[in-house]
């Protein structure tokens, strides 16, 4: 069948105990039907696959057998690949997930580094279970203004009609809920998500820190030297310094006439080369520590052109993976006509077993699917922890940098000494030496500022430049985000008109119990309000608003099954089918309805519904499980106490 992307799909959930199992059932694509008696555990398995795909739930949605149980296991497939989730159920804080590329027969088998741990929330060193499931998916991981980045739990709360939740909301209940995050949730799934909008949105952040990070050094150097650039000009920097060039320039000329007069009078003081020599000792050692520094910073900035290089190469291959896949799945296996060898016309022959037809060795086409998930992850942790290190390479950098940037300085100024040095020998002055001397030290510390205050003002221009630049940056990208905001009006208005015309078809569909279902204009929702209403009417009874939130969420998977453009993982699951009153033969037609979707959609999905009082027509194959009872519940120690 054909799939859409992005796609989910449960084929196995396991429960465990300590080495005990306590469910272990498969799924399939279409209609999955999890049927028993009330207080039987229906819900239990319900929120299982909910918590086991990435939800959180909070402590009074687990019921106590669910909370003797360790773990949670999930084989699924992300886009056609197969994967095993894998969680601790733990109330008290919100539990992380391990991953594993494959089945669930090769995952509990499987070394410990087979697999791959993520925590719940993100950091700035490790991504989070839900950035690794989105990029399984070929989801954009989306930031929310306001708030933080949507996650997976926020899309199945769109995907889950839950018995806890009220029935006149359309996302499962939690305590803090934005409507920025909600919208965003419901404009993503819908497809009116642009993800070149969120990359711009992005790099607009990252251009406005940089922009007031560069305010803020600036303002930091104009307090240091007194709150004004004036004096801090470069035409004012080079008259200064050309002045103590010339005055440096005199004393120095005093200062060897004062020594030649000195030396000329035959005086009896002993004359010595040993400053010379402790000069020239300090320039050497310069010299060396300039080389050793300089040999320093090579190595750091070949490490760093070496791991860019690495990073290209890893990005390319992850690509270069995805679009095998692809390929793989379009073209499918390759058949010649005639052999590559000999020419002579290849034969085709019936074989129970599937092989190449060529060679005819048997063909194992689930293993290259099955790693695809492990090697993608593989790729996108080893590329981030190589970017992490060259970020630490490039402080490292810098300060060596820095390092050899003072050692030059202080070179070159040793350097000058022992070249004024070595013109005349010197003496251990008398007051008139000792004072030109101690004047020349100052007018060399003085020529040092100026070349500090060089830098500082270069500093300026650059930061002020930088900050033009960014500002007119920032505006482009503004500019750019809302032309393509304004492009993304008519996608939310189309995917809005597919899911509005199902739910006004499925409503049509419902028996005669309420009359503004019977033939209604218009329904309008809002993923922000989290409400819906019909015709404008905002009143109905407890049974029709189960029927209301669960036609929306029918209708909305509906459409997307006939418009790849929505991001929604063509999954859903529904738990709500007898709340609130609903009779029998108004849950069976709504069963019905669901089903008749299911086999008349053109691609591949996923419903999984809980009912007490399945629609006698549903076809055996889509039951999951044997029918529960309070005295054999669906967790296997369930007896006569049930959930």
């Amino acid at each position: 069948m054909t799939r859409y992307d992005p796609s989910l799909v449960v084929k196995r959930l396991v429960v465990k105990r300590g080495a005990f199992t306590m469910y272990d059932e498969a799924f399939h694509t279409g209609v999955n039907v999890v049927r028993g008696d009330n207080s039987s555990g229906k819900s239990t398995i319900m929120n299982f696959l909910f918590f086991g795909l990435g939800g959180d739930l909070d402590r009074s949605a687990w019921s106590e057998h669910a909370l003797l149980c360790d773990h949670v296991w999930l084989e699924v497939e992300f886009n056609g690949n197969p994967a095993v989730l894998r969680r601790e159920i733990d109330v008290s804080s919100q539990s992380a997930m391990e991953i594993f590329g494959g089945r669930y027969e090769q995952a509990v088998v499987a070394p410990i580094e087979a697999w791959h741990r993520y925590p719940y929330a993100r950091s700035r060193n490790q991504e989070s279970f839900s950035q690794a499931i989105f990029r399984l998916l070929e989801m954009p991981d989306v930031a929310v203004e306001g708030t933080s980045s949507i996650t997976i739990h926020q899309i199945l709360r769109l995907l889950y009609a839950d018995q806890l939740s009220p029935t006149e909301s359309l996302f499962r209940f939690e305590g803090f809920d934005s409507e920025n995050l909600r919208e965003a949730v419901g404009n993503l799934l819908c497809g009116a998500f642009d993800t070149e909008i969120y990359e711009l949105q992005q790099l607009k952040r990252t251009k406005e820190k940089e922009f007031t990070e560069a305010s803020a050094e600036l303002r930091s150097i104009f307090k240091v030297v007194g709150g004004g650039d004036e004096s801090m000009t470069l035409d004012w920097i080079e008259q200064r310094r050309k002045g103590l060039v010339q005055e440096r320039d005199t004393t120095s000329a005093q200062l060897l006439e004062a020594e030649e007069a000195f030396y000329s009078s035959q005086s009896s003081e002993k004359i010595t080369l040993q400053v010379q020599k402790d000069l020239y000792k300090q320039v050497q050692k310069l010299q060396g520590e300039i080389r050793h520094k300089q040999a320093e910073v090579d190595s750091v900035e070949f490490e760093i052109a070496d791991s860019a290089a690495f990073i290209r190469t890893l990005s390319t291959r992850l690509e270069a993976l995805r679009d095998a896949d692809l390929t793989a799945s379009v073209v499918g296996s390759v058949r010649f006509g005639t052999c590559p060898a000999c020419y002579a016309e290849v034969v085709e022959h019936d074989h129970d077993v599937e092989a190449c037809h060529l060679c005819k060795t048997p063909l194992d086409t689930g293993r290259a699917r099955e790693r695809v998930v492990g090697i993608i992850n593989e790729l996108s942790i080893q590329i981030k922890q190589s970017e992490r290190l060259q970020t630490i390479r490039a402080e490292r950098l810098e300060k060596h940098q820095d390092s050899l940037n003072a050692l030059v300085a202080n070179w070159r100024l040793k350097s000058k000494e022992l070249s004024d040095l070595s013109s005349v020998p010197t003496s251990k002055a008398r007051e008139q030496i000792r004072e030109l001397q101690r004047k020349l030290g100052y007018i060399d510390k003085s020529i040092e500022d100026v070349e500090a205050q060089v830098k500082l003002a270069n500093k300026i221009g650059h930061l002020s430049a930088r900050k033009a630049e960014l500002d007119q940056e920032i505006q482009s990208l503004g500019s750019r985000i809302t032309t393509l905001q304004l492009s993304q009006t008519d996608r939310l208005r189309t995917a809005k008109n597919s899911i509005e015309k199902n739910i006004i078809e499925i409503l049509q569909g419902d028996l005669k119990r309420q009359d503004s279902f019977e033939n209604p204009e218009h329904v309008q929702f809002s993923f922000a309000k989290n409400s819906i209403t019909v015709d404008e009417h905002t009143y109905f009874s407890a049974s029709s608003r189960v029927i209301l939130k669960a036609a929306f969420l029918v209708g909305f998977l509906k459409a997307a099954l006939y418009d790849r453009q929505f991001r929604h993982p063509r999954f859903l699951m529904i738990d709500i089918t007898e709340d609130k009153g609903i009779e029998q033969a108004r849950s069976h037609n709504f069963q019905k309805q669901v089903i008749e979707i299911s086999d008349q959609a053109p691609v591949e999905h996923q419903i999984i519904i809980a009912t007490a009082m399945p629609w006698p027509e549903i076809g055996p194959q889509l039951f999951v499980g044997r029918h529960s009872t309070r005295q054999q519940g669906t967790l296997a120690f369930l007896t006569s106490n049930g959930n």
